[in-house]
């Protein structure tokens, strides 16, 4: 009788190679083996045992060493990153621009906050190099202190100058002068609808004379 195949346990944690011929009627199968639909047992080995694609396709004893294994494996590896570190975004280069000079001015606020909060002496002295010796007379970690940046003022050094370059980029680009253009068109649409809205209230002299100072006025409160 032909051995049911198991397919709870096909999934892609395991192996799941085919072993080298059909298991003998009667022999053991091991504890809860997995097999295809023809009997055949399955390597239950984890996916991508002893390969570069660990968690990934076949296990070395299956071909998963081979190099069209190993190219599928790097493929199935990739897009496992893309789904961790997020799809593709529709947006314009424009709003990218802008979006990372949002993002870069906000790190090296914090940054500057957290050195700010350091004492004086620490943002010139600090450790330069650590080595850890387990043989010799005198195993332990020597640690080598001199005048060297520490590691949070090295990154808000290296955040602003990526602000200034990405501010650069933005200018370079005429993002400016676009969102100026854009303000300047819709100040015209607003000054045009309020006067229609003003043509159809039919305001008296006086009305009509305080408006030059009250429109404004409110504008630039909202603004």
């Amino acid at each position: 009788m032909t051995p049911k195949p198991n397919p709870a346990r096909h999934d892609r944690n395991l192996c799941l190679g085919k072993k080298h011929g059909k298991q003998r009627p009667g022999a053991k199968h091991g504890k809860n083996p997995v097999r295809d639909e023809h009997g055949n047992d399955l390597c239950t080995r984890p996916a991508g045992w002893g390969t570069d694609h660990p968690g990934i396709g076949r296990c070395k004893l299956h071909g998963g060493a081979t190099t069209s294994h190993k190219v599928a494996g790097m493929v199935a590896m990739a897009e496992q990153a893309v789904r961790t570190y997020g799809l593709p975004v529709d947006v314009s280069p424009t709003d990218a621009l802008l979006d990372e000079v949002k993002w870069t001015a906000g790190h090296v606020a914090w940054l500057r906050a957290r050195v700010q909060e350091m004492e004086a002496e620490a943002l010139s002295w600090g450790k330069r190099s650590t080595v850890d010796k387990q043989s010799g007379e005198h195993p332990g970690v020597d640690t080598t202190e001199g005048a060297a940046p520490p590691v949070l003022l090295d990154l808000y050094q290296r955040e602003r100058k990526h602000l200034l370059d990405v501010c650069k980029a933005a200018i370079a680009a005429g993002i400016e002068e676009r969102r100026v253009r854009l303000a300047e068109s819709q100040g015209a649409l607003l000054a045009d609808v309020i006067r229609r809205i003003l043509g159809d209230l039919n305001l008296t002299p006086q009305q009509q004379a305080l408006v030059p100072d009250v429109v404004p006025r409110h504008l630039r409160a909202v603004s």
